[in-house]
């Protein structure tokens, strides 16, 4: 434990020291209140050991301090006191002190002490450990929660929220924004000529692609659903977006994932349709109504192409 003595004796501080180092435990000093606080202002502290009669800010003054200074973290406090009446105990504990020693202090009585306060120590570690793993399983499930467990991309979820954001960014700035929507070609095919855990894993391939094209932070990958892919571009006209688009296909193209059952391509192949809001579109839906318009487009005229809004 880090141990701090506060005490305007030094005598005392060294006393009390050489039974906290004996016991295994690491101290650290103050002289009054006023150092107290300053200390634990600054460091992580387990134990206290606090005496109340102190010139200037007295221990009580402190440990009132340290309670407000540290509301969410509690750590005993140890009182040291030639005064044993019932007030002074009484104004101890409700000052917010754990426990009371009387001065002088016997060495048998100040080691059981701080075992006892080692079983609070190690009931806060436990507590701190147990909130850690919480805090890193809540991060697991918030990141599950935006994105899609097989590929890796953010989800539906995620696209809707980055979309209706980007959206009324550009309805500000003025400033383009460009959607492209594409699915795999004949993907039910696919599947049923090499199995679904083929298909997922072609889905994992080809999102990995797509997300490997993307430039700029600010752009973001989807899976839509299914078979399915959006990209979002903020401040990106239709000649970048299809650019994108373009450089996503063949990033598809290139993994050369065998299809023997696709119409167009011999391997795993993409249609694309894009559209670019400049302020034409009212609402999102209006905007992706375009970009699915325009891939259904890709799908009527060939397949394995990129079509933009008309």
């Amino acid at each position: 434990m880090k141990v701090l003595i506060v005490d305007d004796s030094k005598s005392i501080r060294e006393f009390i020291s050489s039974c906290v180092v004996t016991m295994g435990h690491q101290p650290f000093y103050a002289e009054n209140g006023n150092e107290c606080v300053e200390f634990i202002e600054n460091n992580n502290v387990d134990l206290v050991l606090m005496d109340i009669e102190m010139p200037g800010m007295d221990g009580l003054e402190a440990t009132k301090a340290i309670r407000e200074l540290r509301k969410d973290d509690w750590f005993p406090i140890v009182f040291l006191s030639a005064k044993v009446d019932d007030e002074t105990f009484t104004n101890g504990i409700l000052s917010g002190g754990d426990a009371y020693m009387s001065k002088p202090i016997e060495p048998l009585r100040l080691q059981l002490t701080i075992v006892a306060m080692e079983r609070i120590y190690d009931m806060r570690q436990k507590l701190y450990n147990t909130q850690k793993k919480l805090l890193e399983l809540n991060k697991d499930l918030e990141r599950l929660s935006y994105f899609d467990e097989l590929t890796g991309l953010a989800n539906r979820r995620s696209f809707d929220q980055t979309l209706d954001k980007q959206f009324r960014l550009s309805r500000r700035s003025k400033l383009p924004l460009s959607l492209v929507i594409c699915d795999i070609d004949f993907f039910k095919l696919y599947n049923d000529s090499y199995g679904h855990q083929m298909g997922d894993d072609c889905l994992a391939i080809v999102a990995q692609a797509i997300g490997a094209a993307m430039t700029r932070p600010m752009d973001t990958a989807c899976r839509y659903g299914g078979e399915e892919f959006t990209v979002i571009l903020p401040e990106t006209d239709i000649t970048g977006a299809g650019q994108m688009a373009e450089r996503m296909r063949m990033a598809v193209l290139d993994k050369k994932i065998p299809h023997s059952g696709s119409k167009v391509n011999d391997c795993v192949s993409l249609s694309l349709g894009v559209a670019c809001h400049t302020g034409q579109f009212q609402t999102v839906d209006d905007l992706l109504k375009a970009a699915d318009d325009a891939l259904y487009s890709a799908k009527e005229n060939g397949r394995n192409r990129v079509e933009f809004d008309q």
